[in-house]
């Protein structure tokens, strides 16, 4: 044994990542923390994604090589420890760690994602032999004459139309088909097995940016979730059961501050190291729905159009369309069509009991109020057109005393200069 492989040798025993304690406090603690997560669907999706990743290697693993492999041992562990630290981080408040959770649960990345895709792209059985003949007669895949499939093409152009993609940080393909040059660098033509590959990478590209459909049972939830009707409680923390004499004695014994002194040297006072990737929030419902909101323009409607013969794509909004608010608000551009133009007399502007009775829109006249004049038939009446003061309805302004009219006696004063 060299040097080298000495080193190596002596690392793997330092790390001991097989012991079975080990991974067994580290599946508690991933399954601890998929019970805390605050969305039901992430719940329940992590959860059997925890379960299922242990149970590949222990049970349905049959290749001893893969199985008792050090470095793929060491690759699991850390795997493992970049879970637990995700979930943990999720948990605790920091909003990036929790939307990218959201996001594994719904489909927008990672392993469900893509097998929400497999089962959009899947081939269909042929029906009998005509269909089988025809289906042998295509080209082969990334030959010439190979065409994606036609629903692979709509998505991918009904996600280049949407913007809010990018804002995002969802990466947009760059080209809507495979950039074969028509000539290389020696003036001749593409070789055939260039065009292939080239045709292979964007397909695989294009495959790795799709956004799919997510099923109907679980945009219900994600969608009364956005809107408040589904009911959604914070997570609460189960306090922790109480530790026997023996578990505290070994806690202690398996505590050696010299070690840690001797390895990351005296504490430091408090620093903003925990908070250089963000700040933890606490748990609302407001906080969540945020979350939610921004995870919802990231799944298409999927609609089947009888007329065009292909299928069609609509994406949500990032922001809720805003109400008025005041009450009837809707009924003031009632007679107002698309252009902004009134088409009828504005009736949405008129009180209701105006509106319903289809009065003219002025204001009531004290002969429409039932009053009774107050002057004789041959007297005199003001030049208003309805004078209130002979209906005997007083104004704010009238007072008890009967106005004066001041005399125009002369007086020994001398003029002012503005009345000579």
């Amino acid at each position: 044994m060299g040097r080298k492989e000495a080193v190596e040798a002596a690392k793997l025993a330092l790390v001991n990542p097989w012991k079975q304690h080990s991974w067994r406090r580290y599946f508690r603690a991933l399954l601890r923390q998929c019970s805390y997560l605050p969305d039901p669907v992430a719940k329940c999706n992590l959860h059997d994604y925890v379960v299922q990743r242990f149970r590949r290697y222990v049970i349905e693993e049959r290749r001893p090589w893969i199985r008792w492999n050090a470095e793929r041992q060491i690759f699991l562990f850390n795997e493992a420890k970049d879970t637990l630290s995700l979930l943990q981080r999720a948990n605790a408040g920091y909003s990036k760690p929790l939307e990218k959770v959201i996001r594994m649960a719904y489909g927008r990345k990672g392993r469900r994602r893509k097998e929400l895709l497999s089962a959009l792209i899947a081939p269909d059985v042929p029906a009998n032999n005509t269909a089988v003949e025809e289906a042998l007669q295509r080209p082969q895949k990334y030959e010439d004459g190979w065409e994606p499939p036609s629903i692979v093409m709509e998505l991918l152009k009904s996600q280049q139309n949407n913007g809010i993609l990018s804002q995002l940080n969802i990466r947009q393909v760059k080209h809507l088909e495979p950039p074969i040059p028509k000539k290389c660098i020696w003036g001749d033509g593409v070789a055939k097995s260039r065009r292939r590959n080239i045709r292979k990478d964007w397909y695989t590209d294009v495959l790795d940016h799709l956004l799919p459909p997510l099923p109907d049972p679980d945009l219900g939830i994600l969608k009364g979730l956005v809107s408040g009707e589904t009911p959604w409680n914070p997570p609460e923390w189960r306090t922790p059961v109480n530790l026997s004499d023996r578990q505290k004695k070994i806690r202690r014994l398996t505590r050696s501050y010299l070690r840690t002194l001797l390895k990351d040297g005296p504490v430091k006072g408090p620093t903003f190291k925990p908070y250089s990737k963000g700040r933890p929030h606490i748990i609302t419902r407001r906080f969540m729905q945020r979350i939610w909101r921004r995870t919802l323009c990231l799944i298409p409607h999927m609609e089947w159009d009888e007329t065009a013969k292909k299928h069609i794509f609509t994406w949500d909004p990032a922001k809720p369309t805003p109400r008025l608010g005041i009450p009837g608000g809707p009924e003031i551009f009632e007679d107002v069509d698309e252009q902004g133009k009134i088409t009828t007399t504005p009736t949405g502007l008129l009180p209701g009991a105006i509106r319903d009775t289809g009065r003219k829109p002025y204001r009531e006249t004290p002969f429409e109020l039932g009053l009774e004049p107050k002057h004789e038939l041959n007297e005199p009446r003001s030049s208003r057109p309805h004078d209130l003061v002979a209906f005997g309805v007083k104004s704010k302004n009238s007072s008890s005393k009967p106005s004066e009219k001041p005399s125009r006696v002369p007086s020994d004063k001398p003029p002012r200069k503005h009345d000579r």
